[in-house]
């Protein structure tokens, strides 16, 4: 039982929120959580219209005087299951299991990004002994899917000088700045038609680890829907191969690890296409072995339906293949991924036709600028349309700022050794809110947890009491 382990107030509510349904966007059950919890504990809070909450805390005696400290962590969780998982992200409970220093679920991501931070800010209200200055616990929702809830937060709703954000995932690494980004999506109108095609394959590349699309992005994992679209595009007769639907990926922010189309082929080609598709297998095998070694590359007979004419075929397949994916640019100065772009969804039927969505992220304005031109240009040669969503800032690093100092302190001070201080490329809700509020002076840290938005995610034990320990001595000296 994970309650067992230390913290036990940590990890006690950890497990109650793994029992309660969290998806980006359908956070309602988990607001109401903290809502009765913050009113059962006699505890201030609040909630403004998109749903995030502050719940507040008095400082404890001898920290009246201290400054306001916000201790920061969305409630929503990426949903992503392994392909046999019959997991309803809706209903079920995560299912959570020890693996000798590791916690796991069974068969789905686990929810510790960005669950554990949540649950350490909930233990310090509870935690008799912490020590801190008056304290605002901020909740924020939908941060997987586009950061709705910090895009929302008003001016002058937040009280405090100092921000930790609980949203990192290495033991022992600072984090002071972070990655903008900006959802991209491109849709394009298909022309169906009902002339007889020979016979259809589903076609299938699948077995790849997906991951995050900005801290694995330089890992060279394989991206489901690109090298399917690579596969049928090197089948010797593309020209005369027609195109159904193509659906791959089911989050933007998460490297596909599945993706699937049917196609239709000339029933004389039909052992010469199989043969291309065990070659193709293998080759990506071979190619991918030190990264995605279990990548497959499956097929079988389907029933015939409404294909794509010759056209739209290769414009879908030729999109998928130019789409900007992957690291565009490594920083100069750091030792980082700059600029990069991840074809996390793809949609292509004869009800939708194609829509593709595209994360781009960078440290700089100027890379994701470059991301959005290039992708516009693709467009236009070939008759897309693009969409610009959702866009947030990047951190800039203040290695002047007091939580930043002390914190580098405290964790001297508990392990004797220096704390790594990283920008990384990932989007945390702190560039936002340093936006809304200039003044705020924040730094990000937060236990081990690897794997995150997959079902390989996991969080390792000892680190989170680590990790603990080290928010309450950080607490004590932000005096």
């Amino acid at each position: 039982m994970i309650e067992q382990q230390a913290p036990q107030l940590l990890w006690q509510h950890f497990a109650k929120m793994s029992e309660i349904p969290r998806a980006s966007k359908k956070e309602e059950a988990i607001r109401a959580f903290y809502r009765d919890y913050a009113t059962s504990k006699g505890l201030e809070f609040k909630e403004d219209a998109i749903g995030n909450i502050v719940i507040k805390k008095p400082a404890t005696k001898g920290y009246e005087n201290s400054p306001k400290i916000i201790l920061q962590g969305h409630i929503d969780m990426v949903c992503q299951k392994r392909d046999a998982s019959n997991h309803n992200f809706d209903t079920d409970p995560i299912a959570l299991q020890i693996k000798g220093e590791w916690l796991h679920a069974t068969d789905t991501t686990l929810g510790a990004d960005n669950g554990i931070g949540v649950a350490a800010s909930i233990a310090i209200l509870e935690d008799e002994t912490a020590e801190h200055g008056p304290l605002e616990i901020l909740l924020t929702v939908d941060e997987e899917q586009g950061m709705g809830g910090v895009h929302n937060i008003q001016p002058n709703w937040l009280e405090g000088e100092y921000l930790l954000n609980l949203d990192s995932e290495k033991e022992g690494v600072c984090t002071v700045g972070c990655a903008g980004g900006a959802d991209l999506v491109l849709t394009k109108e298909l022309h169906y038609d009902n002339e007889a095609r020979g016979i259809f394959y589903e076609v299938a590349v699948e077995g790849l680890k997906g991951g995050h699309s900005g801290i694995d992005i330089h890992k060279e994992l394989g991206n489901a829907s690109q090298l399917l679209a690579e596969t049928l595009a090197n089948y010797a007769h593309s020209s005369a191969l027609r195109l159904a639907t193509f659906h791959g990926g089911t989050l933007r922010n998460a490297i596909p690890r599945l993706a699937k189309a049917v196609v239709a082929i000339h029933e004389a080609h039909k052992a010469e296409f199989e043969a291309h598709l065990v070659a193709a297998g293998t080759a990506l095998k071979t190619r991918l072995k030190n990264a995605d070694d279990h990548v497959v590359v499956s097929f079988k007979l389907v029933d015939a339906q409404p294909t794509q004419d010759a056209e739209s075929s290769q414009q879908c397949l030729n999109l998928l293949l130019l789409a900007p994916c992957g690291v565009i640019r490594k920083s100069v100065e750091l030792p980082i991924v700059e600029t990069s772009c991840n074809l996390g969804v793809v949609t292509v039927d004869e009800k939708t036709g194609l829509r593709i969505e595209l994360l781009a992220r960078s440290v700089t304005n100027g890379g994701l600028d470059i991301i959005r031109t290039r992708t516009k240009a693709l467009a236009i040669m070939v008759g897309a349309f693009v969409e610009e969503g959702n866009a947030y800032p990047a951190w800039q690093p203040n290695l002047e700022s007091v939580p930043f100092k002390k914190l580098l302190e405290a964790y001297q001070e508990t392990t004797g050794e220096e704390m790594v201080v990283s920008v990384i490329h990932a989007g945390l809700e702190t560039g936002l809110l340093g936006e809304k509020y200039p003044h705020l002076q924040m730094v990000s840290f937060g236990p081990t947890i690897k794997g995150a938005h997959s079902p390989d995610e996991r969080a390792h034990i000892p680190s989170v009491a680590r990790f603990y320990d080290l928010l309450k001595l950080l607490l004590r000296k932000l005096k």
